[in-house]
């Protein structure tokens, strides 16, 4: 769920760059200012998503390190979800697969247990496989939507600090297929 790590040189500082990022970065969602993007930057690290019209609980947030390198700055971004969504995630089935074994016990009665029922019990094993499509289907909707976040605040960030891929990254972007 997060992607590789791009590093971007920039020829300010990390005092100046962090200062740069404050002045296009809303503290909060509700804030006056309606900055393109939301989170916080300090002089050595960063945290940041793209403000959205909308909620998206899985959208792309951009986890960064500032360094001093020679004059400039080197920013090491990486992209995921938040670690409150992935958490989330793994609670979520971790109760669907809990669910799918005492559903499929109960409904095959796999135990041979009287249960003193005469309706059938095949529900006890659909409604978890429901909630792991839900979960699916919500994630990779959820997904979709924040497609462009991670370009977005690449560019964003090249504009604002100046900034350019190490030699390194342009070498590799380069040879990637598109």
């Amino acid at each position: 769920m997060a992607s590789e790590t791009i590093d971007l040189l920039s020829p300010f500082r990390p005092e100046e760059c962090a200062r740069r990022l404050r002045m296009v970065t809303d503290p909060r969602r509700r804030s006056r200012r309606n900055n393109p993007l939301i989170g916080t930057v300090t002089d050595a690290a960063m945290r940041l998503r793209r403000r959205l019209a909308y909620r998206n609980s899985f959208q792309t947030f951009l986890f960064a390190t500032m360094e001093r390198e020679g004059a400039g700055a080197r920013i090491r971004c990486r992209f995921g979800m938040h670690p409150a969504a992935v958490i989330f995630l793994i609670v979520w089935f971790f109760f669907v697969i809990l669910g799918l074994g005492v559903g499929f016990t109960v409904a095959f009665d796999l135990f041979g247990v009287d249960h003193g029922i005469d309706r059938p019990l095949w529900p006890a094993a659909i409604v978890p496989v429901f909630m792991a499509v839900f979960a699916l289907v919500w994630l990779r909707l959820s997904r979709r939507l924040a497609e462009e976040d991670e370009v977005f605040m690449i560019e964003l960030l090249r504009f604002s600090l100046d900034a350019e891929p190490a030699p390194k990254e342009a070498a590799r972007r380069a040879a990637r297929p598109r």
